[in-house]
């Protein structure tokens, strides 16, 4: 018998998202990005920081599933309160601007990093990732598209994964803005897209997919939060907390999901043992061994 594992507070809430009304995304997204107090806060004064009554905080909870804020609270306590570190951005500005030379910033920027990723791998839902990684190993194409800071995170992508699966196909930087969308005209329901989408979030992804979904084209997304405008487009989500104190976002959690995506449509590749080592091999000629 296969045992379920019981949805972690984060899968409980973005799963439920959809559903909520503006009133309970307030109240979730505000949850979302103070985790620490959806553990610890009373619930008149969790409704005062939401600007909510505390009727709408109890409605929200039990939109959720829970019988109780009680409920609520204690399923967020058991998965956030070891680990959560609320003071840490507070701690990289002040370093920051104190000017105290490179390395303090730097071991605060990683440190920084190590907490997205690690918020990244909590919230990562299975039935999500599974849904994603199916839909690369079974679309007979895939186009990538990204904007802005996404556009360098998708180029990375389709070059890592065109080695384990043909017609991959990156949209950024191709003849302009109107080119994705020619681009997408070849493309149906059998096909995928997928778009990456961090702060700023762009208008150019938003209506690109909202292209896709029009002609029956399946839309997955990588994106930071429930509330990003390309979540409801899209038939799989997957979290890349991109929280940076100094920095519109951080692409290091989406970069690991990227890489992490690779592995895993590599090691169901037949190319793993019939075509990689032959290119391997004419390809050696290329690299520089760091030990000669």
């Amino acid at each position: 018998m296969t045992l379920t594992a019981e949805p972690t507070a984060v899968h409980t809430l973005t799963r439920a998202y959809a559903a909520l009304t503006p009133r309970q995304r307030q109240i979730a997204d505000h949850v979302l990005a103070h985790r620490f107090e959806a553990a610890t806060l009373a619930i008149d004064a969790l409704a005062r920081r939401c600007e909510v009554s505390v009727a709408s905080a109890n409605r929200f909870v039990r939109a959720l599933g829970y019988a109780s804020y009680a409920s609520f609270r204690e399923h967020w306590q058991h998965e956030l309160m070891a680990g959560e570190a609320p003071g840490a951005l507070a701690r990289l500005r002040a370093q920051a601007q104190a000017d105290d030379g490179a390395g303090p910033v730097l071991r605060g920027a990683l440190r920084q990093g190590q907490q997205s990723l690690q918020r990244a791998q909590a919230d990562l839902d299975d039935q999500q990732a599974q849904g994603l990684l199916d839909a690369l190993l079974r679309a007979p194409r895939v186009a990538v598209f990204g904007a802005e800071v996404s556009a360098y995170m998708a180029g990375y992508f389709v070059n890592y994964l065109s080695l384990f699966r043909g017609d991959v196909e990156g949209l950024a930087g191709l003849g302009g803005a109107t080119e994705p969308y020619r681009r997408l005209l070849a493309y149906d329901e059998r096909d995928l897209l997928l778009v990456l989408s961090l702060p700023r979030y762009s208008r150019l992804t938003l209506e690109l997919s909202e292209f896709a979904v029009a002609r029956g084209i399946p839309v997955a997304a990588i994106t930071d939060q429930p509330a990003a405008p390309v979540v409801t487009l899209a038939r799989h989500v997957l979290y890349a907390p991109a929280g940076n104190s100094l920095l519109p976002a951080s692409s290091l959690s989406m970069l690991a999901l990227l890489e992490g995506l690779c592995s895993a449509v590599g090691a169901r590749s037949p190319r793993l043992t019939l075509e990689l080592p032959q290119l391997s091999h004419t390809m050696a000629a290329h690299y520089v061994d760091a030990t000669s």
